[in-house]
């Protein structure tokens, strides 16, 4: 298990799923950018594997050089991490509504009680209250590097979800979380903050943008013609379709 390279400058150093990069079975995808010169992770998994995939790091860069660890959302198997994160030198970065959700470990907030009742997650595990080190604005951006990084509100899977849009060598790279995936689907979830009419605005908004590369939190990524799959998703939406659910 490592660091599994996924393009120029891009690697999947966490996941539930992939082979090469499994840290733990309740992880989503945590990817790292790192062009030689500066970089940033993005999500931190659960914080079961973090020892795992704070390895596959070292593998490639000094963790201590990154910017910092962007978390998309603060449901665990994306954020439960980020305590570990921290301890091992790596500055978070969230939005406000995650920050405050994280700073106490608000397990009804962040639907973890929810989850964990539904068998999500194991009986006992909890979240670790987290600090973050800098709470990102809409439409903030952050160079790191030759990359130059724009963190964009994305509602609509949950309150305060961003996405990470990062740009290098001529290429846009999506990183979406859990608000969009390869098919065009989304993740739609029973739960008190998944909204479809902030869910609809977020990815007609996102079909607006240029996108070369779809990142997704979890499942396979899209490396070519990424723009399309988020069209596809924008326009179900249009319809006031939802598009596909990722959730079976």
């Amino acid at each position: 298990m490592g660091a599994v390279p996924i393009l120029d400058s891009v690697w999947l150093v966490g996941s539930g799923t992939h082979p090469g990069a499994y840290t733990d079975t309740h992880d989503c995808h945590c990817y790292l950018v790192w062009d030689g010169a500066g970089g940033i992770l993005v999500d931190a998994g659960t914080g079961l594997g973090a020892d795992r995939w704070l390895t596959a790091v070292a593998e490639v860069c000094d963790p201590r050089a990154l910017a910092g660890v962007a978390l998309t959302h603060y449901h665990a198997d994306h954020a439960g991490g980020a305590a570990a994160a921290r301890s091992a030198g790596i500055p978070l970065l969230a939005s406000a509504v995650t920050a405050d959700a994280l700073a106490t470990a608000d397990e009804e907030r962040t639907s973890l009680a929810r989850a964990r009742a539904a068998g999500a997650y194991p009986p006992g595990y909890r979240l670790t209250p987290a600090t973050i080190d800098r709470v990102l604005l809409d439409g903030e951006t952050l160079a790191a590097g030759d990359l130059r990084i724009e963190f964009l509100p994305a509602p609509g899977h949950c309150d305060g979800h961003l996405v990470v849009l990062v740009h290098t060598r001529g290429r846009s790279l999506l990183f979406s979380g859990d608000c969009l995936f390869a098919g065009g689907r989304v993740s739609i979830q029973a739960i008190p903050d998944c909204r479809l009419d902030q869910y609809a605005n977020t990815v007609i908004g996102l079909a607006e943008r240029d996108v070369d590369v779809l990142l997704p939190g979890h499942g396979e990524p899209v490396l070519h013609h990424a723009a399309d799959t988020i069209r596809a998703a924008a326009a179900s939406f249009r319809r006031l379709v939802p598009p596909p659910n990722i959730l079976s």
